[in-house]
């Protein structure tokens, strides 16, 4: 193949893999979401298939938290109208929307600030004006449990935040991350429903998490899962964070943690919860496009899950059977995997498991011609960087090394965001206002 036809396929991978990328997020856009689930007729609420009288003694509060809580809750609030009568949700910093009658809360995430503390207090405070007779909404999605925070009274918030960023750094999946989390809080595990009372709770969930659990999907503030002091310590250890969290939060949990009564729980009260979307529709939507647009797909049924640098080289390897035996799938072939690695840090540098796995997958692709890939945060931000991700081929690594850029180092020091800031390989969509774990696209062409 000459130069200028390698070029020519290489673009037109690119533009192809990304309108893959954006149109399956299109697909599952929160206004999407909530339209699909919630709708209106005359004085009768249907909420996924479950209807509801609103006679003038019922009221319907609207909570929530997470990435899409502010897309979602404006999209409700054009569907229900008068019929919302107040409420409170949390959403990431640049993520609010001009609601009339739900207030919006901003705050940090992944690392929650004191905004974060204050806007859940307020939240808990509305909701104690909750009545029997009402009907409650609560629009959850990734990202609650940095912005739906409220930290055990005998624990000091810093301490809570020095937490956090060890967990974000130690390459724990993010079910056990969720557990740690869950066990220094008032409204994780469940405990914010009881603040709820005994009214009817509509929990609208967008997933960002393996099995689609409502458990830990943001540390499942609605959803009953006590987990134990000691279980939550051993996961310290296990990831080797018990050294380098603050003592006191090992005091507390070796004393046995959070004093249980009866403000927490939800056993016994009603909670209807709809997986109002999940990657695995993201995965199918883009299958669909790429079909359409000529391509043989194979979808991997299974999630990613695993360090970035590993699950970057067994996705190579599927995309050089693809290349050599036209297996999983013919050419030209679209692959298609979701999931959430992880990556544990060492170094100083800057980037997120996205851009990480997408420059350990340049490397292993290097000098293979005909294949793209694309790895993407569905919330449009990849760590701590304003990127999704980025996009590589096999041509990738070999015209950074001839530019003086040899993606090793950056790998070490985990500073791919830097790499393919440089090499003009990041994956820049904006905030999404959604959150849907990740997925990776592999173009294998002839």
């Amino acid at each position: 193949m000459t130069e200028s036809k390698k070029k020519e396929l290489y673009q037109k991978q690119k533009k192809d893999i990304e309108h893959l990328f954006r149109h399956g997020l299109e697909e599952v856009s929160p206004e999407n979401i909530v339209r699909s689930a919630v709708s209106l007729e005359d004085d009768r609420l249907t909420v996924s298939g479950r209807s509801y009288a609103l006679p003038g003694d019922r009221r319907i509060w609207v909570f929530g938290s997470g990435k899409a809580a502010g897309r979602m809750a404006f999209e409700l609030e054009a569907i229900l109208g008068k019929h919302v009568y107040d409420g409170i949700v949390i959403c990431p910093y640049g993520l609010k929307t001009s609601t009339k009658r739900i207030q919006q809360f901003e705050a940090a995430h992944p690392v929650p600030d004191l905004n974060s503390l204050t806007a859940t207090y307020e939240l808990v405070d509305v909701a104690s004006d909750v009545q029997e007779s009402d009907l409650v909404i609560y629009l959850l999605s990734g990202g609650s449990s940095s912005l739906l925070c409220m930290p055990c009274e005998e624990l000091e918030f810093d301490e809570v935040r020095v937490l956090y960023r060890q967990l974000l750094q130690c390459g724990a999946p993010i079910g056990d991350v969720n557990k740690i989390r869950k066990s220094i809080s008032q409204v994780k595990g469940g405990r914010l429903r009881a603040h709820f009372g005994n009214a009817a709770v509509e929990l609208l969930a967008v997933s960002d998490v393996p099995g689609n659990e409502p458990a830990d999907i943001g540390s499942g503030p609605l959803i009953d899962d006590h987990v134990s002091p000691g279980e939550a310590l051993e996961l310290m250890r296990k990831y080797g964070i018990d050294k380098k969290v603050p003592p006191a939060i090992l005091r507390f949990l070796e004393r046995g943690g959070a004093r249980q009564d009866g403000a927490f729980g939800a056993s016994g009260r009603t909670t209807h919860t709809t997986i109002a979307a999940s990657v695995e529709k993201v995965a199918e939507t883009v299958r669909g496009e790429a079909e359409a647009m000529g391509y043989k797909t194979w979808v991997d049924q299974e999630f990613v899950t695993g360090e970035a640098r590993q699950v970057a080289k067994k996705i190579a390897e599927k995309a050089l059977n693809v290349l050599a035996r036209d297996k999983p799938a013919a050419k030209p072939a679209a692959l298609i995997f979701y999931g959430e690695s992880t990556v544990t840090v060492t170094g100083s540098g800057k980037g997120g498991r996205n851009q990480e796995l997408a420059l350990s997958a340049a490397m292993a692709l290097e000098g293979r011609h005909c294949i793209t890939l694309l790895s993407g945060g569905t919330d449009g931000r990849d760590g701590e960087t304003n990127a999704a991700g980025a996009i590589v081929n096999g041509q990738s690594a070999l015209d950074a090394r001839e530019d003086g850029v040899n993606p090793e180092p950056y790998l070490e020091n985990n500073d791919s965001h830097t790499f393919f800031r440089k090499t003009d390989g990041l994956l820049v969509t904006g905030v999404t206002g959604n959150n849907l774990m990740d997925i990776q696209i592999v173009l294998v062409d002839k």
